[in-house]
């Protein structure tokens, strides 16, 4: 496929509070691609995340995506991990595809992205760090339990969540995610995953590979993966850890592939 300068639009559906899932998506591709976002917030206020909170701001999303349509853009991705993982795998096809038909276009989702990158990388077990308290980790543990993938180590935030609301990990810098990641268990594990959109792992999923030797997943990761896959625009993306770089052809991207010059 392709395509003349900026010719290609990728629209972003982005919880209001979510500064991390736009700087991850322009970072990751050339300037052959344009990203355009659309914030969305659920329309009541809660204290603390639950179905409820999830199952409000999802209906939200299916009706603020049809304004995201409007800039005609031709690939989508919703940036909320949990919202798609909280009611299983079930759940989260079904609510792909609701947003799939308002947007007119594929639009994917960092949950199930996240198990086709791990199906590609043919992982069998895995170690999971969240940034998340008990609820968000306990529904996460639900849905990865109906799913092929051992879970051999799972760390996440362990603080009350009184606690955890005035400073929510996943406001953590890059480093500060990062030593977090390399004080949890491993051992066993095929490969580390990092969900949650609002996390900024994808900075230092180089690092983190070189330290633990493993393949690292993140959420932001594998959802652009998947989508550059999906959308056969891999020629624009920017290599990014052992997901983006596998050289087994199937994505198109190796450790050797160069992009053409009127990429760089």
């Amino acid at each position: 496929m392709a395509c003349s300068n900026r010719d290609f639009r990728i629209g972003l559906l982005v919880p209001a509070g979510n500064t991390t899932f736009e700087p991850d998506f322009i970072s990751a591709f050339s300037s052959q691609i344009s990203i355009h976002a659309h914030r969305v917030i659920a329309k009541r206020s809660y204290p603390y995340e639950s179905h409820e909170s999830m199952d409000d701001i999802n209906e939200e999303a299916v009706k603020e995506v049809e304004k995201l349509a409007r800039a005609r853009v031709h690939f989508g991705a919703y940036g909320f991990t949990t919202a798609t993982f909280y009611r299983g795998r079930v759940f989260a096809e079904q609510l792909e595809q609701r947003l799939t038909q308002v947007l007119g276009v594929p639009t994917v989702v960092p949950s199930l992205a996240l198990l086709e990158a791990l199906a590609f990388l043919k992982v069998k077990k895995i170690s999971v760090v969240t940034p998340y308290p008990q609820w968000n980790n306990e529904t996460l543990k639900m849905f990865l339990n109906d799913t092929p993938y051992e879970i051999v180590a799972f760390k996440g935030d362990e603080r009350p969540k009184e606690v955890a609301k005035k400073n929510y990990f996943w406001h953590q810098s890059p480093d500060e995610a990062a030593a977090f990641i390399k004080e949890a268990s491993h051992i066993g594990a095929d490969a580390v995953v990092l969900p949650c959109t609002a996390w900024r792992t994808f900075e230092v999923i180089e690092e983190l590979e070189a330290d633990l030797n493993i393949p690292v997943v993140t959420a932001n990761q594998a959802t652009i993966w998947s989508l550059a896959r999906r959308a056969s625009i891999e020629y624009a993306l920017r290599p990014r850890g052992t997901l983006f770089t596998k050289g087994n052809g199937e994505l198109g991207i190796g450790k050797d592939f160069l992009f053409p010059p009127t990429l760089l």
